[in-house]
């Protein structure tokens, strides 16, 4: 899939399926390759911000995710933008401004494990360990493998040991 498509999705699960398995340098090129398809694609012209937000927060410059996310938020208000800019409030360690968005990611109906992953990070870091667990539990029982290394961290807030 990766050979045919190299877009941000599958090369970050490429990326996070080498790095579960120890092989951080195989990981590395992937997510390097994330970069260079986001360079790529707005040198042409291509509004690579949602595709690009959370793929460069876990794997890439976290400054430059926000900026993207915050761009795609102010294009429009959906549940995935919603989430990216969440996550990445999150991981430029603004948390608290990161929980209405994550609410609103996961407030639709729309039912997604990373969405809940991410609320689950955000709510723990906010002081609700408690909805963080309950968030990081829905998550794992909606899809145990959403994210090699999501579902380990979510595995791990959900209270249980990491497999």
């Amino acid at each position: 899939m990766v050979a045919r498509a190299p877009l941000p999705g599958p090369l970050v699960a490429l990326g996070e399926l080498y790095e579960a398995r120890g092989e951080r340098a195989k990981a590395r090129q992937q997510y390097a390759l994330i970069s260079a398809w986001v360079s790529l694609a707005r040198a042409n012209g291509v509004n690579a911000d949602l595709d690009s937000a959370v793929a460069l927060a876990d794997h890439g410059d976290r400054r430059r995710a926000l900026r993207a996310a915050r761009a795609e938020w102010d294009r429009r208000h959906t549940v995935h933008t919603a989430d990216a800019l969440a996550w990445t409030l999150h991981l430029n360690g603004r948390s608290r401004e990161a929980l209405p968005y994550a609410r609103i990611a996961t407030g639709t109906g729309f039912r997604e494990a990373s969405f809940m992953y991410h609320r689950a990070a955000i709510e723990a870091a906010t002081g609700s360990s408690g909805a963080g667990r309950r968030w990081a539990s829905e998550a794992l029982d909606l899809n145990p493998g959403f994210s090699p290394t999501g579902a380990r961290a979510a595995q791990e807030l959900a209270g249980g040991e990491a497999s």
